[in-house]
């Protein structure tokens, strides 16, 4: 029979090794016993439940969710992965290998490719190992945030998707907030600027993350550091739920384009046109904004996680 000592010392060798990776000779000193012993502890810790080891294909999908999202919003495509729960960087790694693969096969010579910007795009690239090479053209869709980490820039993943298949890239170093929609406007009129707007209106594949309003690692710094009390409190009144390459929708779909003047970036009408527009979200606190994206026709190809199609079908 075993005594709650004997489970407090799986319990204590089973942290050290699967939880610190410590190595079973360190547990044994630890624990002032033998090697042997600890790694019978281990094992008499899967036998009695305290150690629980779940594997997950990143590579499984959940077919029914895909069908429903794809009947009730007319995509031409949904990928929905297989999650046990709602961590966010797990979810946000399988998302982004979910979307790699998809890009991986669908991608051709001669693409242009629209780019947006944050961590789950940036999981995106970090996956890709495309068996083939094809000479897309990234276009970033949006200028720059400066107070973000330069891994999850426009700049820097647009370089990343582009040198992953052996294509080229456009350079784009512009602010993606600027003072006003004049200013805005005069920056999209300069030379080297209009040539990368001039692109949004042919593209054939546009890659976007999908923000919500509820203030999370980026919607703070977003609101923090660029997005004024006003503008703020215009969000809440026109009940904004997301954004695209901040474009900000409510719940039904419908752009809030009043709310946040001065984006230097795609707009979502020009979205709306291109081709493929591939929206990657997950989570519970991104169902509101992926049901708002879907509502309003900015993605017609989604790829989020189990848990997120879930509360955006009910």
């Amino acid at each position: 029979m075993t005594t709650r000592d004997d489970q407090q010392r799986m319990l204590r060798a089973a942290r050290l090794y699967y939880q610190d990776n410590r190595t079973q000779e360190q547990i044994a000193r630890a624990l002032k016993t033998s090697r042997p012993q600890v790694s019978r502890l281990l094992q008499n810790a899967r036998h009695e439940g305290i150690v629980q080891i779940k594997i997950i294909d990143p590579n499984s999908t959940h077919s029914t969710l895909e069908e429903q999202l794809l009947s009730t919003f007319h995509l031409a495509e949904a990928i929905v992965i297989t999650t046990e729960s709602d961590t966010h960087d797990v979810t946000r790694r399988r998302i982004g290998q979910a979307t790699a693969r998809y890009l991986e096969r669908t991608l051709q010579n001669g693409d242009t490719v629209g780019m947006g910007w944050g961590r789950t795009l940036y999981e995106v690239v970090s996956a890709l190992e495309p068996k083939r090479k094809a000479r897309i053209n990234v276009v970033p869709l949006i200028g720059g945030l400066g107070q973000i980490a330069p891994v999850f820039q426009v700049h820097d993943l647009a370089r990343a998707l582009a040198d992953a298949f052996g294509g080229a890239w456009q350079n784009f170093y512009v602010p993606a907030l600027v003072e006003s929609d004049d200013v805005a406007a005069s920056l999209l009129r300069s030379v080297d600027v209009k040539q990368v707007a001039a692109r949004w209106q042919n593209l054939e594949v546009a890659i976007v993350g999908i923000g919500n309003v509820a203030f999370e690692a980026e919607m703070q710094m977003l609101f923090v550091n660029y997005l004024n009390a006003e503008m703020q409190t215009g969000l809440r009144d026109a009940r904004a739920v997301g954004d695209i390459c901040v474009r900000f929708f409510d719940a039904h779909g419908k752009p809030c384009p009043e709310v946040v003047r001065g984006v230097v970036g795609i707009e979502l009408k020009q979205l709306k046109r291109t081709r493929r527009v591939v929206g990657v979200a997950g989570g519970a606190s991104k169902a509101e904004a992926i049901l708002g994206a879907l509502r309003g026709r900015f993605v017609n190809v989604l790829v989020t996680d189990e848990i997120a199609a879930r509360r955006v079908l009910e």
